[in-house]
């Protein structure tokens, strides 16, 4: 057969696409990509709404500074003298700080004054130093007591004594700017205030209790 007379092989299959079948297309892709744009707007307002509640959280818990807490948590009594009238000991108090701050807590030096009916009986000092963030600081205080400052019957054995301190100090805190850090602190401060009874025959410290 002649290659120029032959018919053109044209497959039985394919059919063009009509105007309604393309629209139908188009939409469907418009449709697609608008739901694309509806889930993007959706991950990006998530996300602002988590970015604001971490700022809070932030904002409401870690850079919110809180007054540390601070208690005698043991005491005893070395060279114990008692008279007719008169006793003369050492105390020695151990005192826990409690930091409960996401920043270090550095207070200053300060005086636990140590008093029976009132009356001052001794004195001891507490250094300045540092409790870290979320921890607790153990010092040790020791004060010499003595009856000077009393008069009156020491018949009694058992001796009550009160130990109160005023701490002061700052929190240091890190605050972010963007990238930036900077540290922030916060004057805080808190009252000590404990009792005890000491029982003068052994020189056993007893019943010893913190105000909250």
């Amino acid at each position: 057969m002649d290659e120029k007379g032959a018919t053109p092989f044209v497959p039985v299959n394919v059919y063009p696409r009509s105007t309604g079948e393309f629209e139908s297309a188009t939409s469907h892709e418009d449709e697609i990509r608008r739901k694309k744009r509806q889930r993007l707007f959706v991950y990006i307002a998530a996300f602002a709404v988590f970015q604001v509640v971490v700022i809070l959280v932030f904002a409401l818990v870690v850079m919110r500074a809180k007054s540390p807490e601070v208690e005698i948590t043991w005491a005893g009594v070395e060279g114990l003298s008692v008279g007719n009238s008169s006793y003369n000991m050492t105390l020695i108090a151990q005192l826990k700080i409690k930091n409960k701050n996401f920043g270090d807590y550095k207070y200053e030096r300060t005086a636990m004054n140590v008093s029976h009916g009132g009356v001052t009986v001794g004195e001891g000092i507490i250094w300045n130093g540092k409790a870290e963030a979320r921890d607790t600081e153990t010092v040790v205080v020791t004060a010499t007591v003595n009856s000077a400052a009393l008069s009156g019957d020491m018949s009694s054995r058992i001796l009550v004594l009160e130990s109160k301190a005023a701490l002061r100090g700052k929190v240091h805190l890190v605050k972010m700017w963007g990238i930036q850090f900077q540290i922030m602190k916060k004057r805080k401060g808190v009252e000590m205030n404990c009792a005890m009874e000491i029982d003068l025959a052994s020189g056993v410290v007893q019943d010893l209790d913190c105000d909250d």
